[in-house]
């Protein structure tokens, strides 16, 4: 007999994004969804993190990411308890203890999870600067409500605090969320360490959850990463880099070299903001290049006359917001000029609403409360274009950090928003 279709959340908002269609969500990488995906549950352990409402009842909605055919499929779905008359309701969803309490068939640790534990306690004691450990006990806490119970806690003089999560089996979202929210409030640097990755086949969804949060890094105590802490006196771990679907690696890498990020969450080589941002300096180089010595009276880049001003006007916004005040579209001494002389001429006029996101999404964003402001909302016609137009969908992909929000989202959760896309006081 066929199993009967699921209906499914065809769409949700999701604050500072926007509408996000289930189509959307699964053309996404999978560090783009994953992402949007740990801010919507951590915003139910903390005041961080992002609000995702179905767009049918407006009941809070959030990401799942079950198997089809081997490879994760992202969806919406609503929370346990959620609106039943919604059109797109699916049907109860598993609290999240009673799904614990199935797949731990009533034990909360193994035999084998209790040895690695102590193992792990046993190496970080070999360091000259360790103080103390604990193994699976309650940690007070200072700037929560509730305490903790670390696989492993240390401190380590002149270093800190360290807490190490071992996992083992597969670690549910919440509880990722939870315990990376906890830790980061405390200000205590959180470790996980995976037992084992295999490279060759897909990695479990709960592992790239925690090597998502690790900047695509993932951390095994093997054979390797034993012998190697032994010799050295401290812990060392192998880590496997992410590339895409596939690891590099491993490296042996040690904690006390480890970047510790403001998420508390250390990494030994960012595998998610330094591509991104490489890959943008790559495909924004051969613009900057040739505006560079654009003779103003031809066509840019084999554009229609405006379109290559508006490129011109973008990219002189963004560098004057990096301190750099170039403007490449006219003779006029500053941007703030330019941009009113072609406002006033109509230049402009089918593109204010685009400028003004754009404007306001940097550092420049002082120019909205000027003369600027007040000609992008004068000479402005009615015609304007919109998201789905050349134009912007043209900008949004030269100067994603103001104009595309997904990516826009992921450089403010991670740290690592550009200083010029960050409007004044912000």
């Amino acid at each position: 007999m066929a199993r009967k279709p699921k209906r499914i959340v065809e769409a949700a908002i999701v604050e500072r994004i926007g509408a996000i269609t289930a189509h959307d969500l699964l053309a996404m990488p999978g560090d783009s969804w994953g992402m949007i995906r740990d801010q919507i549950t951590d915003r139910r352990h903390s005041k961080d993190g992002l609000v995702a409402r179905c767009m049918a009842c407006e009941g809070e909605v959030y990401i799942r990411a079950p198997k089809v055919r081997g490879s994760s499929s992202p969806h919406f779905a609503h929370y346990p308890g959620g609106a039943s008359d919604c059109p797109w309701y699916h049907g109860r969803n598993i609290a999240p203890d009673d799904a614990r309490a199935a797949q731990y068939r009533g034990r909360q640790e193994s035999d084998f999870h209790r040895l690695m534990c102590q193992q792990v306690a046993e190496l970080v004691a070999l360091d000259e600067r360790y103080i103390r450990h604990t193994v699976a006990e309650y940690l007070p806490p200072t700037e929560n409500r509730h305490g903790r119970f670390p696989d492993v806690y240390v401190e380590w003089e002149s270093f800190g605090s360290f807490a190490v999560e071992f996992q083992m089996s597969g670690t549910f979202q919440t509880e990722i969320s939870a315990r990376c929210k906890h830790y980061e409030r405390e200000g205590i640097p959180l470790l996980w360490i995976l037992f084992g990755i295999d490279t060759a086949r897909m990695v479990p969804q709960s592992f790239r959850d925690v090597i998502r949060r690790h900047r695509g890094n993932a951390f095994v105590l093997d054979p390797a990463a034993l012998i190697a802490s032994r010799e050295q006196k401290t812990l060392v771990l192998s880590c496997y880099l992410a590339d895409g679907d596939r690891f590099d690696g491993p490296r042996l890498v040690r904690f006390d070299q480890l970047t510790i990020p403001r998420s508390k969450v250390p990494y030994h080589e960012d595998r998610i903001v330094t591509p991104r941002l490489c890959d943008i300096h790559q495909r924004r180089l051969p613009w900057f290049q040739t505006l560079a010595k654009w003779d103003r009276d031809k066509p840019l880049m084999g554009l229609e006359r405006a379109q290559g001003l508006l490129v011109a006007a973008a990219f002189s916004i963004v560098a004057t917001a990096n301190g750099k005040k170039c403007n490449y579209a006219s003779a006029h001494p500053n941007v703030r000029a330019m941009l009113n002389t072609f406002l006033n001429t109509g230049t402009f006029a089918r593109y204010a609403n685009l400028l003004t996101q754009l404007i306001g999404n940097t550092a420049s964003c002082d120019l909205l409360r000027t003369t600027v402001g007040e000609h992008l909302q004068r000479h402005r016609n009615s015609m304007q274009a919109d998201e789905e137009s050349a134009e912007w969908q043209q900008l949004r992909r030269l100067l994603p950090e103001a104009l595309d929000p997904v990516l826009r989202a992921e450089l403010i959760y991670l740290d690592a928003l550009p200083d010029w896309a960050r409007p004044a006081g912000a």
